[in-house]
This record gives C-alpha cells, structure tokens and sequence, in this order.
C-alpha cells in the first residue's frame, strides 16, 4: 500500500513541552559502552526509523541517517532553503519549464566502488517509481530520461511544476543508489527487503549496521568526493524514554537530544556550561483540522466559532512559551514570497446553543504538547457550549481518517512540515482534495485550481499569488486553523561543533561536519 505522499506528520513538537518531565515513563536503558569523543559520535532516536530505503522512508526520526548516507542531484545550503548543488554540479531549465538538463559530478563513486553517472541517476529514479511508495510523486510528472553522455542526464516534464527542483533537494526526495547494488539484490521487490537494512548510496558516511528497536551504526566513506566527515562513526540508539537521554547527555554518554527536550528543564541546560541550548527556526506548524463533512462543522458559523472560542493567541503561549508563536499566516514564515497570506481569529462571545457533542482527536507522543493543547481547548470549547470528547490515537489511524469522513473524529491536532521549502508543497498537500496530509477531507474546488494556476504559474510572483489566494479561500472558510509556528530545539554537549540546520527539517544535523572542539 502506498503511504500519503504530503507530510511528515510530527507527533512529536521539538523542545516545547511546558509539562515538567515526570518520572520514568518506561524502564530506562544502561548506557552503551561508548568511544571516544574524538572517534565517536553518540546520538539517540526516541523511535526507530521505518526503514533506510530511500524511496520508502518518508519519516522525520531517521533523516539524519538517510542524509548521510545518500545524496541527491541537489540539496538546500545549510542554515536556508537556497539550493545548491551535490550531485549535479549545474543545471537548466527550458522556458518553457519542461526539459531540466543536469551535469552529474565527475569522479564520484558509491561505497561499492561502482562510479556515478547518469545512467546510474535514471537507475534510481525508475526505482522510486517501480516502488511506488510514498515520496514516488515527487517523479510523477517525468515522461522521459535519457543519458545524453556520462555526465548530462536530462528530464522531460508532462507538464510544469515549478517546486520540481525543490522536490529534487528535499530530504525525502529522489536518492542516488549503486545500480549494482540494485542489480545484485533486486529480487522481486525491487531491492526493498535488502534496503530494510542496508545502504549504498554515495554519502560521508556507510551504514554498518542497522538493527531495529535497538542501534544504528555509521561509518565514515573514506573514498567521500568532498570533505571527509570529522567522527569516524556515528552509534544512533534507540531510547523511548526521554529521562534515559537526559541522563545520558548529562553524563556524556550522549552527544546530544535532537528533539522533544522539556522546556521546563532548558533553565537547567543554559546554567550547565557543558551543554549549549540550540534554537533554530523551522517550517514546524501545529494545526486544528476540522471535519466539514458531517455536522456540526458542515457549519460555517460553528467552524468560525470554534476558531474563536479556542483563544490561539494565549494557547499558544501556554503551550509553546518561547519555541512557539501564534502563526501570522497560513503558510510557515519564510515559505511564501512575493505575496501574503494572512490570519486571525477573534476573541469568542457567543455561546453555542444545544450542546452540540464533538469529538477532539490528537495523535499520542512523548513530550505531551498535543494532549496539552487538546487538555486546553476542551476547557475553552466546553466553556462556549460544546460537549467535547477527547481521543488519543496513534500516528497510523490519522492516515485513514479521509477514507471514512463519516466516522473520523470532528477535530483533529496535528502539527507538520512541507515536504519540500516550497508553498506547493504545503498547499496542495495539505489543501487540495487530493492531498495525502488532509488528513480529514477538506475540500474546495476553488482551492484545487489555484493551487494548479500556482504550480503552472510562468513567474513566481504569478506563482504566489495564487498560492496566497488558495490560503485566503481556506482560511476564511475555515478550512483547518493554523495555531502556531514551531521552533526547532536541540541540546548539545558544548563541546560539538559544526552544526548545520535547515528549516524544512526539523529534529535533522548534516552529520558530516559536526566535530569535537
């Protein structure tokens, strides 16, 4: 079955619980035997990753190791959404936004020896769409490749799509794979058992070792076209339990906590000269989705009061502190350019007559900001005159919601990122009645074609404007509420350095150059 191809659903919020860190929450974990700092680089996932295969793995917890392992025609400078090359060193496109040529890097080889060219790049595009599994769409509009010369690929659209190049820099997107370890193992899979657990791409560092619920082990390529990584492995745990990471930076058997670090305990970090608190911004949007197929929210009037009655601005505050702000618009800051797309929500002063009963739906995760904004606007909706039932589901179930409008719940919290540093591929995924992060069936036909006259569009200018009225359309039908804008936090050993981040991927460090001081 094919996952959704929109979001990467974020059940967990970065750094923001305003909840004090309780007690055990599951049976803590010794710390592994660790090297040295100079050799080793010691980090800890609270989630395994779904799997290392590139054209099946569409999460957030693992992208530091598919990162550094594959590498793609292009991808965003650190610290932007700039892009830059990595395996093609330059590119055109055709005005008339169908033909993209490449010039694939010379002298680049796999971790097996084998060399790069761009026959081996087609290789791994046609698997991605043999596999067909979520990030697949990303190559859909493709009609042809072809391997003018070792180092000149050139693609052919069926129609423009202008964050095609976006799609080509995600870190879900397309990743070049050895073709002869795809031929070695392709059995009748295409090769997705043996990437289950295995790797070649052409990256800083190889996977070495991968097993599940338990240690991912990395180590450095020394046959790496560029600069060669500072650690000479990379040990990633897996510990569900957030005290045992705490425990374990605090006494160094950790490197760092990439993500979900209490804000109640950050006071504690910044008076710990061994530990730096790093904050990043990031395309981080926690959300209220609403059911308008079924009532009461088939009601425009109770949709606009439910955004009233939950009072954003202040829960976001008493959620989020200062690693969140009420958002300003319904794209994240920095992802829309040359246009606007506004938002905001009235105080509430009408009370809703009979009692009308909702159900209220956030996804279960370790640092407890979704039941804490859903603890928050059960009170304020109940006080407006809603009956509100609340239900913790688990990450999987949300996927199907759109599938049975009529059972799914009223509302629903979720908080996601774009695939890609393009307002495409926030709108149409999130918006259009096809989008895989809809995740309860908005729809509006209106919105479906600016999206479309957005991504056609012959200019960016022409490009945002639509995409700023499909936002406009959406909020003031009360399409979904855009709640806030989330900081991405990370805790570190002060000592570590190198540090790179890029607002479309939060929780993620390029691996490569962090080093000891």
């Amino acid at each position: 079955m094919t996952k959704p191809n929109a979001l990467r659903l974020v059940a967990v919020a970065a750094a923001i619980g305003t909840i004090a860190l309780t007690g055990c929450s599951a049976a803590k974990q010794p710390a592994a035997s660790v090297a040295s700092a100079a050799s080793q680089l010691n980090l800890a996932y609270l989630a395994d990753m779904s799997t290392p295969d590139p054209d099946v793995f569409y999460d957030l917890e693992g992208d530091t190791v598919t990162q550094s392992v594959y590498e793609g025609l292009l991808r965003y400078a650190p610290n932007s959404t700039t892009l830059t090359p990595q395996l093609a060193t330059a590119w055109t496109v055709s005005t008339d936004g169908l033909t993209y040529t490449f010039t694939i890097r010379s002298g680049v080889k796999f971790q097996d020896g084998t060399p790069l060219d761009a026959q081996a790049v087609i290789t791994s595009f046609r698997r991605r769409l043999a596999v067909n599994a979520g990030p697949a769409y990303m190559l859909a509009p493709v009609s042809t490749m072809t391997a003018t010369n070792p180092t000149t690929l050139v693609l052919k659209l069926k129609y423009r799509v202008r964050p095609f190049l976006d799609y080509l820099a995600s870190v879900w997107g397309p990743k070049i794979i050895s073709p002869k370890a795809l031929a070695d193992n392709a059995g009748t899979d295409h090769d997705q058992a043996w990437l289950s657990a295995h790797a070649v791409g052409t990256g800083p560092y190889q996977l070495t070792g991968f097993s599940k619920g338990s240690q991912y082990q990395l180590t450095r390529f020394d046959g790496y076209w560029g600069t060669a990584a500072k650690y000479k492995t990379v040990s990633i745990r897996i510990l569900p339990d957030m005290n045992s990471q705490l425990l374990q930076l605090q006494s160094g058997d950790l490197d760092a906590v990439l993500h979900s670090f209490p804000a109640s305990q950050l006071p504690t970090v910044t008076a710990n000269k061994s530990l730096a608190v790093h904050e990043y911004p990031s395309f981080l949007t926690s959300l209220l989705y609403i059911n308008t197929h079924k009532a009461p929210f088939d009601n425009l009037a109770l949709r606009q009061q439910v955004a009233a009655a939950i009072n954003r601005d202040q829960l976001v505050q008493e959620t989020y502190g200062q690693y969140g702000h009420a958002a300003t618009s319904a794209y994240p800051p920095g992802l829309l350019t040359g246009a606007t797309a506004p938002v905001s929500y009235p105080a509430s002063t009408i009370k809703v007559s009979g009692s009308p009963k909702i159900t209220l739906a956030y996804t279960a995760e370790e640092s407890g900001v979704q039941q804490r904004l859903a603890d928050l606007m059960q009170q304020r909706l109940q006080a407006a005159g809603f009956q509100v039932t609340l239900q913790k589901v688990q990450l999987p179930v949300v996927y199907d919601y759109a599938k049975h409008l009529s059972t799914a719940p009223d509302l629903l919290i979720e908080t996601n990122i774009p695939d890609a540093a393009s307002p495409d591929a926030w709108a149409r995924l999130l918006w259009s009645s096809t989008g895989g992060g809809n995740f309860l069936g908005y729809a509006n036909p209106q919105v479906d074609k600016l999206i479309d006259k957005g991504r056609s569009a012959a200019t960016d200018a022409e490009a945002a404007t639509s995409y700023a009225a499909a936002a406009q359309v959406v909020s003031s039908d009360v399409g979904m509420v855009f709640l806030a804008n989330v900081d991405d936090v990370m805790v570190t050993k002060a000592s570590l350095t190198g540090l790179q981040h890029e607002p479309n991927y939060p929780w993620a460090l390029d691996l490569a150059p962090l080093g000891p001081s």
